[in-house]
Parts: C-alpha cells; sequence; structure tokens
C-alpha cells in the first residue's frame, strides 16, 4: 500500500514511487462500448486465468 511506498522513498531504496487509482471493471466496459481502446497496462487485473484455459480447446 501506499505505507510501503512512503517507507521505501524515505528509507531511500526508492527515489520515487506512484500510487494510481485501479480501473473499475465499468470503466472497462464504457470505454469498451464507446469503441475506444484503453491506455497500454491500464487494463492489468490480477489474478491472472491460466492461458491455457483461454487458448486451448477443451475436447473429450
Amino acid at each position: 500500500g501506499t505505507k510501503e511506498l512512503t517507507r521505501l522513498v524515505n528509507s531511500g531504496e526508492y527515489k520515487l514511487a506512484f500510487s494510481l487509482f485501479s480501473t473499475s471493471i465499468k470503466q472497462l466496459l464504457d470505454v469498451a462500448d464507446a469503441g475506444k481502446v484503453m491506455p497500454p497496462k491500464s487494463t492489468w487485473f490480477e489474478p491472472k486465468l491460466r492461458s491455457g484455459m483461454i487458448v486451448n480447446l477443451l475436447t473429450d
């Protein structure tokens, strides 16, 4: 959290830190519905689904 970022900057381990608000699912859907594109990395979600679950077809 922000306390850890503050500690790291104050200790000199980091020179600078940023804390940003996350993108909500509603915001993401609004942008998609408007036919627009979000900036790179603005749609980083965790936890990630295993790519094999999405890419590979499941067969009998």
